[in-house]
């Protein structure tokens, strides 16, 4: 008893040892599968989870522990995001389960979750608005904005460093189904990505009040996730498509520019999912279905993802390499060094580690998740 007392005690340090220094996590989808390519409820039914995850001694990364947190699988894999400090780690969730109707029906609630103790703790759970999917924080910490896909929204709420509040629903001036976002590192003005609309909007923010510049740049097909070179000169946006099983691309913007504009496009195998620049700017990974989502029966169909990797320099991207992904991937990050990227996969409910040394994509492992890997993040504090 003694043994097993010391061995929780030392679980607990770790764990809170790490959330104040590099922590890793992925938010996984149990009720979303793919039959014949069209998303339906698993049988049996299990929770969702937030997992969080621990490099090994063999080089792969896996599952630490997990929690049980409503998330979904629907939009960009950027559905939780951690606060400026690291203590806070917020979660959201575009779609559930109605086992009486047996079908995945639209959510709207978010998450918030205490990660600065020994263990993580739920703190609030609140309603944003239906498809509930891309969430970012303020720098400062002050306010949280998130894009609603299915009810053609943004929600932009105060935080307190524990608690949201003052939930306001800011329209946008066209329906489109909003899944990207980003905000600048000065705090001023934030970009969100309408996939439907081929549209990307600027939004300016000053103090409380957020308001839609009405000139958007338009840009196609599909603008999907949106990741920030660490000055926010440069944006790196994923061109997901419209579900045609067509190539897609990564569209690199001049945020310098008045009004902001593309200055680079490169092509990506199908549909670009999980996207993300390295800890020191010197790369950007990106993950695409490559077909994985689509029917078996597709002449398109393939049973893997795919991860290609650029270099990123003066808001240019040059491919260095690629490898396999997942099964319907969906979030990938550097790990915190920058030496591995986590890949997630949701018909496999997997996650792959591929080393990356700035030249050669190597596999490392891939371990089980509880459910599909539906978003992943990190933070570096």
């Amino acid at each position: 008893m003694q043994r097993l007392c010391l061995l929780s005690c030392a679980a607990l340090l770790a764990f809170a040892s790490s959330t104040h220094a590099q922590t890793v996590v992925s938010a996984n989808d149990a009720h979303s599968i793919l039959q014949n390519g069209v998303q339906v409820l698993p049988h049996p039914l299990k929770p969702d989870s937030l997992s969080f995850l621990a490099r090994t001694p063999d080089g792969a990364w896996k599952v630490r522990t997990s929690i049980n947190v409503p998330t979904s699988v629907i939009g960009p894999p950027t559905a939780l995001t951690f606060s400026p400090d690291g203590k806070i780690l917020v979660v959201s969730a575009a779609s559930k389960p109605d086992p009486e109707a047996g079908k995945i029906v639209p959510d709207d609630e978010i998450t918030v979750i205490d990660i600065s103790g020994a263990e993580p703790k739920i703190i609030q759970r609140v309603a944003s608005a239906p498809g509930a999917t891309t969430l970012r924080f303020t720098p400062d910490g002050h306010h949280l904005l998130v894009a609603n896909g299915k009810s053609g929204v943004l929600t932009w709420f105060r935080f307190d460093g524990h608690n949201l509040s003052n939930r306001r629903v800011i329209s946008l001036p066209v329906s489109g189904f909003p899944g990207g976002l980003a905000i600048l590192p000065n705090g001023k003005r934030a970009l969100v990505s309408l996939w439907q609309a081929d549209k990307v909007y600027t939004l300016h923010i000053n103090g409380d009040q957020i308001t839609v510049d009405p000139h958007p740049l338009d840009i196609k097909p599909g603008p999907w996730n949106i990741q920030l070179s660490k000055d926010g000169h440069y944006a790196v946006m994923g061109m997901l498509g419209h579900g045609e099983g067509l190539p897609g691309a990564l569209s690199v913007l001049d945020l310098s520019a008045e009004p902001i504009r593309e200055i680079q496009r490169t092509p990506v195998p199908n549909a670009p999912e999980g996207l993300d620049i390295s800890p020191d700017g010197q790369y950007v990974a990106v993950v695409s279905q490559n077909g994985s989502a689509l029917s078996p029966t597709s002449p398109l169909y393939h049973d893997r993802g795919i991860v290609t990797v650029f270099s990123f320099s003066d808001g240019h991207l040059t491919p260095l390499a690629q490898a396999p992904g997942t099964l319907w991937p969906q979030g990938l990050t550097f790990s915190p060094d920058g030496h591995d990227i986590l890949v997630q996969g949701v018909m496999d409910r997997s996650l792959l580690t591929l080393t990356w040394d700035g030249t050669q994509l190597r596999k490392a492992g891939e371990t089980p998740l509880p459910g599909g890997g539906a978003d992943l993040e990190k933070t570096l504090r």
